[in-house]
């Protein structure tokens, strides 16, 4: 997988520290739109209200980039947010943005998902989004795997990422974000997943779905998101 990561690298390095260069553009608010309400349905299932003061002790922001969620979301529904993302000047960007910000403390980590090892039994929530997309298979499942342990008992993570459907199952795109083929240049940078192929790494990971939700968009703009709610197996801790 090193060419695909020096790839990544090279990708992320040159996108820019804003809305657009995290997101490409055009899809942050819908998508923080209904992300806030999937975490208003969350805080009620796993804190059991719906009062604004009900907050998740301790959260992880994976791939955290210029503090997008954690700015939207994050830090209203949590008391510490940990921001991990490895592109120093995207990170900068989010000390700026959160700076100031009351009722939520933050700590922030200058490394990869992949260099990341978080605590055992430390994280009420963890949020990866748009993360898997850029990892081969071997390595979602080796970030699945050291997240389940990081909970919390009781703990969610919360997984959301693009679809693909059955018909054009799962697919590469090229940098650009047009449609990557053998011998076409470059190789891919990013992978687009059938929800199937996401289950199966689910339950390779030893962690348990406990429920998901398509985002679909109404305009046809942007491809359709799954998101997980996910927690470690019980065969995974020995209970």
């Amino acid at each position: 997988s090193g060419n695909w990561d020096k790839r990544n690298v090279k990708f992320w390095k040159t996108q820019k520290a804003d809305i657009r260069g995290a997101t490409g553009g055009g899809v942050s608010k819908r998508d923080l739109a209904y992300s806030k309400d999937f975490m208003h349905k969350l805080r009620q299932r796993v804190l059991n209200s719906d009062a604004d003061e009900a907050r998740f002790k301790k959260a992880l922001d994976l791939g955290a980039g210029i503090g997008r969620v954690s700015n939207a979301i994050l830090k209203d529904y949590c008391s510490h947010v940990d921001l991990v993302e490895f592109v120093d000047k995207h990170l900068k960007k989010a000390k700026e943005t959160l700076e100031g910000t009351t009722g939520c403390t933050f700590d922030f980590h200058h490394k990869s998902v992949q260099e990341f090892q978080p605590e055992p039994a430390t994280y009420d929530l963890v949020w990866s989004q748009w993360i898997l997309m850029y990892l081969m298979d071997a390595d979602a499942i080796a970030l699945l795997k050291k997240l389940g342990p990081s909970l919390t008992k009781g703990g969610v993570i919360v997984m959301k990422e693009n679809m693909s459907t059955p018909d054009e199952m799962t697919y590469f795109d090229r940098a650009d974000g047009e449609l990557w083929e053998p011998g076409n240049g470059t190789g891919p940078v990013s992978v687009v997943r059938t929800q199937m192929h996401y289950e199966d790494l689910i339950e390779r990971a030893n962690l348990t779905i406990r429920s998901s939700e398509v985002q679909q968009d109404p305009s046809k703009k942007t491809m359709p998101m799954i998101i997980f709610e996910l927690v470690a197996s019980p065969s995974a801790d020995g209970k």
